[in-house]
């Protein structure tokens, strides 16, 4: 009995294993850090990755709400030029009656540029030749420049209006035949005219310019963003919105600028040289 009780006890005593620190003590503890660690870095990092999509959405959808901006500002430009156009010639008398009261309606753009910062180049970008609009201030003239021509072309229509009411007052049916540089004077005054004449030019030279240069940037700025987007995060949100005129004749004949006024005849009502008024007319005003 006493040597069954003996084998059974050394039995129990060999299935009893070692002790194994690491194994008992410091593998659950290591196991459930690094599994913390684990859990955390994904998280980190999948965080990271959303983020960065939310960037280059903001970045699409800032350069998309611009395109079709500068699209509409474009298009109102269009239909003012739509009035005139074709219908001018040299004489600055007969631009101005050429050009009727223009009833539009446009916003001024708005002028908030912070969505367009990642437009700008930065690091090695700035090795190379900068684009034209890449630049925010660029940007932000041809914006002021186009609100700016909106007010004119308002000024212009008040003047217009102002114009007929006087010279009809004055000549009566008359005013319906051609009338010579004395008889309008005579009706609105050298001063009037004047600022009416020189008002109209710089609306007439100022929508040329802006309309290329909105359609410059139409064409040039939605290439250049793309460069700064990665497009690739975006497969499945989005795509870049590209303009092309498609060689459509009705746009393509709108960007062909008006002809020029007799500069002599513009000095002569203006009371400027003309070399300074041809100057100013090659500036834009």
């Amino acid at each position: 009995m006493d040597q069954e009780t003996e084998l059974l006890a050394e039995a129990i005593t060999s299935l009893k294993s070692n002790p194994n620190y690491f194994k008992d003590y410091v593998f659950p503890i290591a196991s459930a850090f690094f599994t913390s660690i684990l859990g955390a870095a994904i998280a980190y990092f999948t965080l990271r990755y959303q983020e960065g999509v939310q960037i280059e959405k903001e970045k699409m959808d800032a350069t998309n709400k611009w395109t079709l901006n500068i699209e509409e500002a474009r298009s109102t430009l269009f239909a003012v030029k739509g009035n005139y156009h074709g219908k001018l010639n040299e004489n600055p008398f007969q631009r101005i009656t050429a050009i009727p009261s223009i009833l539009f309606k446009a916003k001024p753009l708005a002028e908030d540029f912070q969505g367009l910062s990642f437009i700008v180049p930065v690091g090695n970008d700035t090795k190379d030749e900068i684009p034209k609009w890449s630049q925010i201030p660029r940007v932000r003239v041809m914006v002021s420049n186009y609100n700016y021509l909106l007010e004119l072309w308002e000024q212009r229509n008040t003047l217009n209006e102002q114009f007929k009411s006087r010279v009809f007052e004055v000549h009566g049916d008359n005013a319906r035949m051609t009338l010579s540089k004395d008889d309008v004077i005579q009706a609105v005054g050298q001063a009037f005219l004047a600022t009416f004449i020189d008002l109209n030019e710089r609306a007439i030279r100022l929508t040329d310019d802006i309309i290329l240069e909105l359609d410059n940037f139409l064409i040039e700025f939605p290439k250049y963003a793309k460069s700064k987007i990665q497009t690739k995060r975006l497969k499945h949100y989005g795509s870049i919105l590209m303009h092309s005129n498609n060689e459509n004749p009705f746009i393509l004949e709108l960007l062909k600028k008006s002809p020029d006024p007799d500069f002599q005849i513009l000095s002569e009502i203006i009371g400027e040289s003309e070399e300074a008024i041809r100057q100013r007319h090659a500036t834009g005003y």
